[in-house]
């Protein structure tokens, strides 16, 4: 008679454990970079138009090239949603501190010197966009 190898009854028993395995992945260097933007104005005609997608990537190229000059505007970013004057758009995380400094430090004349100046500013920033929408949802909530 043949003996059974040993080998035989642990590959019964890896089997019988197999659905019991778990797999875990941490992402600790997302992708992208999100950031909430809203268009701020001194000046009160401007202040009542809504802000478009086309004029919110000129806006922020014209940031971005101000900043960094051809280097700027070669950073992709994307525009995910305008509402009213406020603006959400995704870059790379890499290009997010480039892209907060750019915007933080822009400011533009409208409809010359003495109508007013209109620049952006950062209401959120975060590396995933339902914890940058979330917490902005949550702020209201005890008002």
């Amino acid at each position: 008679m043949t003996e059974v190898p040993a080998l035989s009854k642990h590959k019964h028993k890896a089997s019988a454990d197999k659905g019991l395995e778990q797999h875990t992945l941490t992402i600790s260097k997302p992708p992208y970079t999100y950031l909430h933007l809203r268009l701020i104005t001194t000046s009160s005609s401007a202040q009542k138009t809504k802000l478009d997608e086309l004029t919110a990537k000129s806006y922020l190229t014209s940031a971005l090239t101000q900043f960094l000059g051809l280097t700027g505007s070669a950073i992709p970013i994307d525009i995910l949603k305008t509402e009213g004057r406020d603006v959400w758009v995704r870059t790379m995380r890499e290009d997010g501190s480039a892209v907060v400094a750019a915007v933080g430090g822009w400011v533009r004349a409208v409809g010359g010197e003495t109508e007013g100046e209109m620049g952006w500013r950062v209401v959120g920033r975060g590396n995933w966009l339902g914890g940058l929408v979330g917490r902005e949802r949550c702020e209201g909530v005890w008002d």
